[in-house]
């Protein structure tokens, strides 16, 4: 078979652990300061309300612009990264995030939604190709731990954006809160580029793949072999969607997007009303989530190793913790603020969990015939669809209904969400048994 740069070349695996564990080490840095350049927005979005430069509609379309960018970057770079180089693309992504939060400091209030909507899309740029070097790339014993790790990302970079927020906040104008982290986003991406150089040597592509085809097929040349090569490939990934039942997935996918980021980004404005609190002290007290979500990626990892032996049934079980957390959240509304930190603790440590499933292991499992990176961007782009309608959701339900009936709205999202992954568990029970 002729190759050419259009074809889909896997990288060559390392087999050194020690390299393993620094591409790891780097990917997690990566991905840890990209949360930085996303939550810093909802760190400061109680303030830009209380200056009036926003409605609360308005607030909420700045996030959806992001979301809904963000997951259709996610598809685009899904597909895209399994045919560039995951190191520019991942160092592109830091470039472009970085100047679009020191643009966010400078612009007007209309021209936050397209800045924020372009952050979006560059930050989209980072994750597929994290997930096309831990399938491709690590040693395959690494690849799991890899999955459960990254996750530590979500916690630790969302405390690290609300803790910069928080003190840039205290002794500055919010303005000033992108232009910190978009500078930290910049010195990021120079120190990837240079701290991969090895590796970047290390991993150059191997012999392409041929995900789907039969061993009679490779002496096929030309534009035809190449052809039939992407078209099994493409049908082979919606074959795979269809065959272990991550079609039923979809609806939850996006549900749990829709509660772990649209809730998440809403936190602090939401403590600020309930409570009455400052923009820095709610901004401070949503740092505690973070601390406790990260639990939620190990606790998802132990029920599927002890318990449930089946991915999608411990995301079922994830998703009844939530339900059962926001059924009672309006009634700790109205007596604690402890309370209501502990019920969102567990809510979004659930999210948390089910997130390094949907996003992170699931794609890595099914990635062995068809380009791991594709499965996630798919997944992750319709976690950020469900956040982007949430994110602005939550702001007309805020502002027409409430707190109390927009919290019952979560509840639903979280039961319908059990239900679809009831439905799912045994296509996928059946995809393990036969993969």
């Amino acid at each position: 078979m002729t190759h050419n740069h259009k074809t889909y070349p896997r990288l060559a695996r390392l087999t050194d652990a020690r390299q393993g564990g620094w591409l790891f080490l780097l990917c997690w840095g990566v991905y840890f300061v990209s949360y930085i350049g996303r939550y810093n927005y909802s760190a400061v979005m109680g303030t830009i309300l209380q200056q009036n430069r926003l409605t609360l509609a308005g607030a909420g379309a700045v996030s959806t612009a992001y979301f809904f960018m963000y997951g259709v970057g996610q598809l685009i770079h899904g597909f895209a990264s399994g045919r560039f180089s995951p190191y520019r693309m991942i160092f592109c992504g830091l470039l472009g995030s970085g100047l679009a939060n020191l643009a966010m400091g400078f612009v007007p209030a209309l021209g936050m939604v397209a800045v924020w909507a372009v952050n979006g899309f560059c930050q989209a740029m980072i994750w597929p190709p994290i997930i096309r070097l831990f399938s491709e790339a690590l040693p395959e014993r690494q690849q799991k731990r890899a999955c459960v790790d990254i996750t530590s990302t979500t916690p630790a970079g969302t405390l690290a954006s609300y803790a910069v927020s928080a003190v840039v906040l205290t002794v500055s104008r919010w303005n000033a809160t992108f232009w910190v982290c978009g500078a930290t986003m910049l010195a990021t991406a120079l120190l990837w580029w240079g701290a991969t150089h090895r590796l970047r040597r290390a991993t150059a592509p191997a012999a392409p793949a041929q995900p789907l085809a039969q061993a009679g097929q490779t002496g096929k040349t030309g534009k035809t072999g190449q052809a039939e090569q992407k078209s099994k490939a493409a049908g082979g990934l919606w074959l795979l969607f269809a065959k272990a039942g991550i079609l039923w997935l979809l609806l939850p996918v996006a549900l749990h997007g829709a509660l772990k980021d649209g809730v998440t980004s809403w936190v602090p404005t939401f403590v600020q009303s309930a409570f009455a609190t400052t923009a820095a002290f709610s901004a401070t007290v949503s740092m505690l989530l973070p601390l406790i979500n990260l639990g939620g990626a190990y606790l998802a990892d132990y029920l599927n190793r002890r318990w449930f032996h089946n991915e999608i049934k411990t995301c079922r079980a994830l998703f009844l913790m939530a339900a059962l957390a926001l059924v009672l959240l309006p009634l700790a509304m109205r007596t604690s603020l402890v309370a209501t930190m502990v019920l969102l603790a567990a809510t979004t440590s659930a999210m948390l969990g089910i997130n390094t499933v949907f996003i992170g292991i699931l794609p890595v499992r099914a990635g062995k015939t068809v380009n791991a990176a594709a499965i996630s961007g798919v997944l992750n782009a319709t976690t950020y669809f469900g956040a982007a309608l949430s994110s602005y959701g939550i702001g007309l339900s805020v502002e027409n209904f409430g707190w109390n009936t927009t919290v019952l709205v979560w509840f639903g999202f979280a039961a319908v969400a059990a239900l679809f992954c009831w439905k799912a568990e045994k296509a996928w029970t059946n995809y393990l048994a036969t993969a």
